[in-house]
């Protein structure tokens, strides 16, 4: 009976070493389906809080990076708007000059006025009509955006209001230069309606030129280190988390070529026990 007591330990031992082939062969292959180093906590404890954290940090910098390039599509509205209202501005006013000229006949300067008052109401209803995300952009309010990775890295975007009645300055404001207003044509009060727009296109240039700055030395300098910052993150996760696949595939043939060895020496096993039975029994009846 000893010997098939030892046949028995081992066709054990023999099965556990297949197991250990197959699970080896598994994990591998899993490392290489996946492309990750690190697929279950016990792969790498430490490597797992590491990479946990560089994808929090990752995650967080994909989200400033896209609240970054919204408050951008924001001022690219806004300037929009506000070359559009420029432009209405130049128009108005050469019509304020025209209208000043002594040859021009009185129902010539009521068509100027016509003209005035059409421009005046087109920079209006950019004023109200302009949105962005389902809000409108030029209320006189500040708008806070985020300037940073953090949520406490935000900057107040002064956009002004873009109204007849809030463009202007001490002289007054650009619905003035309207029909029946201190400054139309028909008050013949033309320097005072000049220099109404002039003060009005003072602001819209000044606002432009605020968002154009904040754009150009807040947004893309921000954009850039958010950029290279990824870069340096997703390098740093690669080599923490990605597979070696040169190396997991060196550890693929190994573990096919141990799993065929194991199988192998298992099948080599059971014939050799079928054969030793075999034997056994043809002995017994010899015996008997």
């Amino acid at each position: 009976m000893l010997p098939i007591g030892a046949g028995a330990g081992s066709v054990s031992r023999q099965t556990q070493q297949i197991t250990r082939a197959f699970d080896r062969l598994s994990e591998t292959s899993v490392r290489l389906a996946t492309l990750n180093r690190i697929n279950r906590g016990s792969d790498d404890p430490a490597a797992l809080i590491a990479a946990t954290e560089l994808n929090r940090e990752l995650t967080s910098l994909e989200e400033a990076s896209a609240a970054t390039e919204r408050t951008r599509a924001l001022v690219h509205v806004a300037d929009s708007g506000l070359g559009q209202a420029g432009d209405l501005l130049n128009q108005i006013e050469g019509n304020v000059i025209a209208a000043a000229d002594g040859s021009t006949s009185p129902d010539q300067r009521a068509a100027i006025q016509i003209e005035i008052d059409a421009a005046i109401d087109a920079l209006d209803r950019i004023g109200v009509s302009t949105r962005f995300a389902g809000n409108r952009v030029f209320t006189g309010e500040s708008v806070t955006v985020l300037s940073g990775r953090n949520a406490g890295d935000t900057h107040a975007l002064d956009i002004p209001e873009l109204t007849s009645t809030a463009l202007g300055g001490e002289s007054g404001t650009l619905a003035d230069v309207r029909s029946g207003g201190v400054a139309s044509v028909a008050s013949g009060n033309a320097e005072s309606a000049v220099t109404i727009i002039g003060e009005a296109r003072r602001q819209v240039l000044s606002a432009r030129a605020e968002l154009g700055a904040y754009e150009r030395n807040s947004i893309d300098s921000v954009q850039h280190l958010f950029e290279d910052t990824a870069v340096n993150l997703n390098s740093s996760l690669s080599r923490i988390a990605d597979t070696d696949v040169a190396l997991e595939s060196a550890h693929l043939v190994k573990a096919m070529t141990l799993a065929d060895s194991a199988v192998a020496a298992a099948r080599l096993t059971a014939v050799t026990q079928r054969a030793s039975a075999s034997l056994f029994s043809e002995l017994l009846k010899a015996v008997s």
